[in-house]
């Protein structure tokens, strides 16, 4: 088989009929692109320019502004394909490859732009579960946020309030606002800041902007406003008076003795018993008091006793906290505040427990 016709076309410098056809698509494709940019951008400018910039365009998320930068960015990337994939003379090359630079360059940073100012969000204003005629738009970056309540009349949106928010928040998208029908009017409140509680936002005091009531259209009614569902309340920590405080301790500290491995002694070598421990009260907080005590004792093996008293402990609820050569167990719902225990066989040949109930006001 012959192959002298594409010898020849590569001897004379002609790129292969492939590469060239994929030169004409992409010049066709990036062609087409600007072309359509630069119509939605002429669109835009026709809008704001015939309302004295007081209309624009929203679509979906996209108001005018990001509906701009979005045709730019198509416009500049069409513009950098049709710079790279067009075909010239190497003495061209010294004015088309800082073009293709520049061009490449702008485009990603309209990109990152983008990006960075992605965060917009657009919800109806409903009120009573019924639409009002306008949306909100809301903007943030870092821990700046601000909105824009707009009238909307199809794709056309006419600004009528601006608000302003805290740490990047958007209350109007997480439901966090009050609108109240006054007759020809509507007044709202939101909520500044995110409120973990998701309380609803109060009428109180004078309303953060009031809108007028638009009656020329059919609004659509059944609308929630997306709040979030609150988070409940931790619940409240229980309190013990002196007497409830002293039982739960001595309970403890006879449930300990029972654990431990028999008999039970205390550092004199006599049976222990729980019930001759003195518990001494203390005062805390302003007109509080607390029971405590501290004792040692040995068992028949202190190893094994130490390790079935932290299980009684853990089975109550107690939760495990160690220090040096300590184990320590605390609460802050339970009648005993914090309990330590300590094996100093090797030392004395006795365990020492130290415990101390909740604060307790009578």
């Amino acid at each position: 088989m012959s192959t002298a016709p594409v010898t020849a076309i590569a001897a004379e410098g002609n790129p292969p009929p492939l590469p060239r056809r994929g030169r004409r698509i992409g010049l066709l494709v990036a062609g087409a692109s600007l072309l359509c940019a630069t119509a939605a951008l002429a669109m835009l400018l026709l809008v704001s320019t015939a309302s004295d910039g007081e209309t624009s365009v929203l679509i979906g998320t996209l108001d005018s502004d990001r509906l701009a930068a979005l045709a730019l960015g198509i416009a500049l990337a069409a513009l950098s394909v049709g710079l790279c994939v067009i075909p010239v003379g190497r003495a061209w090359l010294l004015l088309l490859i800082p073009a293709r630079i520049v061009a490449i360059g702008a485009t990603a940073l309209t990109g990152a732009m983008w990006i960075l100012t992605s965060s917009a969000t657009v919800v109806p204003l409903v009120a009573a579960g019924c639409e009002t005629g306008y949306v909100v738009e809301e903007e943030s970056f870092l821990f700046a946020a601000w909105g824009t309540v707009y009238r909307r009349d199809g794709l056309l949106v006419t600004a009528v309030d601006q608000f302003t928010a805290d740490d990047g928040y958007h209350p109007f998208a997480d439901g966090a606002y009050t609108v109240v029908d006054t007759g020809d009017s509507l007044d709202v409140w939101y909520s500044f800041a995110v409120d973990y509680s998701a309380t609803p936002v109060s009428a109180d005091g004078d309303p953060a902007f009031t809108v007028p009531k638009l009656t020329d259209r059919t609004l659509s009614c059944g609308v929630s406003t997306g709040a979030r569902t609150p988070i409940p309340p931790a619940p409240a920590t229980p309190t013990y008076d002196a007497d409830e405080a002293r039982a739960g301790l001595q309970n403890m500290i006879a449930a300990s003795l029972e654990a431990a491995v028999g008999p039970v002694r205390d550092s004199s070598g006599g049976l222990l018993d729980p019930a001759e421990l003195s518990v001494v009260a203390t005062a805390c907080g302003e007109d509080g008091s607390r029971s405590g005590l501290g004792f040692t004792f040995a068992t028949a093996d202190n190893g094994s006793s130490l390790a079935r008293i932290l299980q009684v402990w853990d089975a109550e609820g107690y939760s495990p906290d160690q220090a040096m050569q300590e184990d320590i167990r605390y609460s802050d719902a339970l009648p005993v505040e914090k309990m330590s225990i300590r094996d100093s066989t090797t030392i004395d040949g006795l365990i020492h427990m130290q415990l101390s109930s909740q604060c307790s006001v009578d």
